[in-house]
């Protein structure tokens, strides 16, 4: 009786295991289609009104998307605390911290740092190149993780539930 159940154990572990994979590159998705729509409304802000960007963040931080009100929230109280430190130091700083609460994948938050060399120029124009090809940028990244969904989805929670099949046959 207590193998059963060991085994009913693992096999449920494994297969939670297989589907917390899947879920955290659906999350990493996401995550990276929120950003591309602050990235979109950032530029569409930048290029028509030529808001500041301290406005911009601010709207963006209520945002009805959690994950852009996570991300620009974070730099909105960085902002607001004035401690000297550059725009782009703390746009890197509080993408690194909400990248795992917001699921972001490490390439994706790279591509997104790397956004801070535009932010805050004096040419609009300038910035909106820069976000456009970190749009791009980060859209590539964003169709290899939907990819590796599409492919490694289903994998995953396969091989959890295989595993746990295995463990079990091998126990009883």
């Amino acid at each position: 009786m207590l193998k059963l159940m060991g085994s009913v154990m693992i096999f449920g572990a494994c297969a939670a295991l297989g589907l917390s994979a899947r879920q955290g590159l659906r999350r990493r998705v996401a995550a990276a289609d929120a950003m591309l729509l602050a990235l979109g409304l950032m530029e569409g802000e930048i290029s028509c009104r030529r808001a500041p960007i301290p406005e911009i963040v601010g709207q963006l931080a209520e945002n009805e998307n959690a994950v852009i009100r996570t991300v620009f929230g974070c730099l909105s109280r960085r902002l607001r605390e004035e401690n000297g430190l550059s725009l782009g130091y703390q746009w890197r700083a509080s993408l690194r911290d909400c990248r795992d609460k917001i699921g972001l994948g490490q390439a994706e938050c790279d591509i997104l740092c790397e956004a801070a060399a535009w932010l805050g120029r004096y040419d609009a124009s300038e910035q909106v190149a820069g976000l456009e090809q970190i749009a791009r940028r980060l859209s590539a990244a964003r169709d290899t993780a939907a990819g590796e969904l599409q492919n490694k989805g289903n994998l995953y929670r396969t091989c959890g539930i295989a595993l746990g099949i295995l463990v079990v046959l091998v126990l009883i």
